[in-house]
C-alpha cells in the first residue's frame, strides 16, 4: 500500500530529524531574545563568568557621560539626565538606549562641541580636523566611511570593553571606568 498509512508513527530516522529541527527553532528562538534586550542597569549574577560582556552593555553610558564631561556634550531633558550626570536604572534604560543609537556616529549635529580644541558639530574622538569656517570638521565624516566609523562614541565603546579601561581620548585621564560605573549605574557588581 502506498501513500500515508494511518496510525504509523514516524520511523526512528524520522523521529531523530523532527527533535533536531525542534531544537534549532528553540534555540533560533532563544538567540533572537537575546538581542533584544535593553541595556542592564546592574550586572545579573549569570554574567559573573563574562565580565567583557557586562562592561560592552555598559560602556556606551559611561561614554556619553564622558562626552558630557569633556566634550560639552548637552543631551537635554533625558529621562536618565540628572542635570550633568548620566544615572541608567531599570525605568530609563531603553530611553538611554534609543538615544545612542540616533548618536552613535560621528555626526554632524546641530549642537557643538568641543574636542581636543576644536569647536565642532561632530562627536569625533581622535580625528583629524580641517577648518571650515567658524568651525572645525574632521577629515573623515560619512556614516560609511570606516576612519569616520573608528572616531565615533559607538567604536569607544567597543574599545572600552575590549580594552578594560576608558580611552584617554574620549574621558581624559583623571576617571576611572570603575568609578564612573558606579556614579552611571549605582552600586552594583563592578565588571572594570
Amino acid at each position: 500500500m502506498r501513500g500515508r498509512q494511518s496510525g504509523r508513527r514516524p520511523g526512528p530516522p524520522a523521529a531523530a530529524a523532527a527533535a533536531a529541527a525542534a531544537a534549532a527553532a528553540g534555540t533560533v528562538a532563544v538567540a533572537g531574545c537575546a538581542f533584544n534586550l535593553p541595556p542592564k542597569t546592574k550586572p545579573h549574577p549569570t554574567h559573573a563568568a563574562n565580565p567583557a560582556a557586562v562592561r560592552l552593555a555598559d560602556s556606551p553610558a559611561l561614554l556619553v557621560q564622558c562626552a558630557i564631561r569633556t566634550a560639552g556634550l548637552r543631551p537635554g531633558g533625558q529621562s536618565w539626565l540628572q542635570g550633568l550626570n548620566v544615572h541608567i536604572t531599570s525605568t530609563n534604560a531603553v530611553d538611554f538606549q534609543n538615544w545612542f543609537a540616533v548618536h552613535d556616529a560621528p555626526g554632524p549635529y546641530p549642537q557643538t562641541f568641543v574636542i581636543d580644541g576644536h569647536r565642532t558639530h561632530y562627536l569625533a574622538f581622535g580625528a583629524t580636523w580641517v577648518r571650515k569656517g567658524s568651525l572645525w570638521v574632521p577629515t573623515h565624516t560619512a556614516r560609511n566611511d570606516p576612519v569616520a566609523q573608528h572616531t565615533s562614541l559607538y567604536a569607544w565603546s567597543l574599545w572600552a570593553a575590549a580594552q578594560d579601561r576608558l580611552p584617554p581620548l574620549v574621558c581624559g585621564t583623571s576617571v576611572t571606568a570603575a568609578g564612573l560605573q558606579a556614579q552611571v549605574f549605582g552600586p552594583s557588581g563592578n565588571p572594570w
